[in-house]
């Protein structure tokens, strides 16, 4: 199994972390899902010295934070696919998300969207088939609006996992705007960061060369872009007992303030 050179900058970057979060999931004896393709992948693309030694910082809170964060997102998505007659996945800026994989096997169409030195990275690893596709776009390019399949906006899920924060709110609005015109219905799930992110996380993204632009105050700000909000997950309330020992008692505590509880959401909205 041969490594690849990637020559990846700015937030398509950072996909390689998450990817690493995934693979050394399945070797915690309290895993909330097994990966295999995620550890071979992770084999074949290893963290370059920098995110290496910006993901050891706090290895222990980033890997139980995004393995939570991707195993939400693969609960709720399951949920939509056993719940509508021809589901369809769109996931947005896909990096190297292996979740079809893991729980895609029943839906109509998949499809995965990022940006075309993203997606002819994941054809190196990858099989597009007619169930699982791959759109090479940014997603403020909207006509890749035009290649979701017909069906009714009902059927449609939109999932926009670790992507959100890292585009500039004027953009974010028109983007909302264009698929509330095209989607009208359809479920929409995203994570948001709160305003404490800011001091927190932003001049450490900033140093990987993915800064991070859009914060919310709390999941009322998505109501007043024109989003309906059906269901909030704090990520820091969620299993605090797979969380290194010397945050959970903190964190117990924390979120039990607004400010601290905002940190990191993980929103369901209809469009």
């Amino acid at each position: 199994m041969s490594q690849i050179t990637s020559k990846l900058t700015g937030v398509s970057r950072t996909m390689a972390a998450t990817l690493k979060t995934r693979a050394e999931e399945q070797e915690r004896p309290d895993c909330l899902y097994q990966d295999p393709l995620a550890v071979q992948w992770h084999k074949q693309l290893p963290l370059d010295d920098d995110m290496e030694a910006s993901y050891n910082l706090v290895s222990g809170l980033y890997q139980t934070s995004f393995s939570t964060r991707s195993y939400i997102h693969d609960q709720i998505t399951s949920g939509h696919i056993a719940n509508h007659p021809h589901p369809v996945v769109v996931e947005l800026g896909a990096g190297l998300s292996t979740r079809f994989h893991r729980i895609g096997q029943n839906v109509k169409c998949w499809l995965d969207l990022d940006l075309p030195d993203v997606t002819n990275l994941r054809r190196q690893l990858d099989s597009e088939t007619e169930q699982h596709q791959f759109i090479s776009a940014s997603i403020m390019d909207f006509d890749w609006m035009n290649s979701i399949p017909d069906v009714g906006s009902e059927n449609i899920l939109f999932l926009a996992e670790g992507l959100l924060m890292y585009i500039e709110p004027n953009q974010l609005q028109q983007l909302v705007k264009q698929m509330r015109s095209h989607f009208p219905g359809a479920t929409w799930v995203m994570d948001v960061m709160g305003n404490s992110c800011k001091l927190l996380l932003n001049q450490r993204a900033a140093k990987i060369g993915a800064p991070l632009k859009w914060f919310v105050k709390n999941e009322q700000d998505l109501a007043t872009m024109g989003l309906q909000v059906v269901n909030t997950w704090p990520l820091y309330k969620l299993y605090l007992e797979r969380f290194p020992w010397q945050w959970q008692l903190p964190l117990k505590f924390l979120t039990q303030f607004p400010y601290f509880r905002n940190f990191y959401l993980i929103v369901e909205t209809k469009l």
